[in-house]
């Protein structure tokens, strides 16, 4: 019986799957890239392959002067590339159908964790008194100790950097001023708002878990850390620094009217 001819003009060794094995690092759109490319070439091939026409321009031309059977290879060598652009077309959607499931699940546990994280952790917005703040502090020096704020920072480290500074010039308006209650107040409440971001960045990553696992074993983290110790000798020291700077100002009028609001 004769053997069937291979057809050298179908990648049969290139399927969808090999493209997305070989890709799984690529993204959709840089699969469609990649597509675009195979089809320029391919396009490049076929004015050359065949005869003349207005739109093959030079290298039609240049066409002319090759031999059937080299006109034809490079009509073959087109619709190969063809054969490997289909694939690559097949991976790509494949490619961006995983893609959206994934930021649709993505963007469900986000809004899970953020709603998990409004009614789990009431920070006050706007503290109504010194011990919201220092409450806001505490809590971000024992959240940094269970490796949920800012854990590039070891916690020694982290508490050296939430020391208050006092009596340092800022710069507002151009000019140069002493450091002032509000000053104080604003670095808090953004140490607020970094807490609230990490713990939910924390819990709404996606291992497999559910978002509620993920909350359920940072808490156990926060709460193993507490059981050790309520607060460090280094922590405890952070939260007077923080007291006495809070009390050596006088909180403006626009603030304590802002605070007062919110009570």
């Amino acid at each position: 019986m004769a053997k069937k001819p291979v057809d050298i003009t179908h990648a049969s060794g290139i399927t969808a799957e090999v493209v997305l094995e070989l890709g799984k690092l690529y993204s959709a759109k840089d699969l469609r890239n990649v597509q675009t490319k195979l089809t320029s070439a391919a396009g490049e091939l076929r004015k050359i392959g065949q005869r003349w026409t207005s739109s093959s321009g030079l290298l039609g031309r240049l066409g002319e002067h090759l031999t059937a059977d080299q006109r034809q290879l490079l009509l073959d060598a087109a619709n190969l590339i063809d054969s490997v652009g289909n694939n690559v077309v097949h991976a790509k959607e494949k490619r961006q159908r995983t893609e959206k499931e994934a930021q649709r699940r993505r963007e469900a546990r986000e809004k899970r964790a953020k709603q998990l994280v409004e009614a789990q952790y009431p920070l006050p917005a706007v503290p109504n008194d010194h011990e919201d703040l220092l409450e806001i502090v505490k809590t971000a020096l024992i959240y940094n100790r269970a490796r949920v704020l800012h854990a590039f920072y070891s916690p020694i480290e982290f508490c050296l950097k939430q020391r208050p500074e006092l009596g340092t010039p800022g710069v507002r308006f151009g000019g140069k001023r002493e450091r002032d209650y509000s000053d104080l107040f604003f670095e808090i409440t953004y140490l607020r708002s970094e807490l609230l971001t990490s713990i939910q960045d924390e819990i709404s990553y996606d291992d497999g878990s559910e978002v509620e696992e993920r909350l359920a074993a940072m808490k156990q983290r926060v709460a193993d850390q507490v059981s050790q110790a309520a607060l460090t000798n280094q922590e405890k020291e952070v939260i007077e620094l923080w007291r006495k700077a809070l009390n050596s100002f006088t909180p403006p009028p626009s603030l304590t009217a802002a605070q007062e609001g919110q009570a």
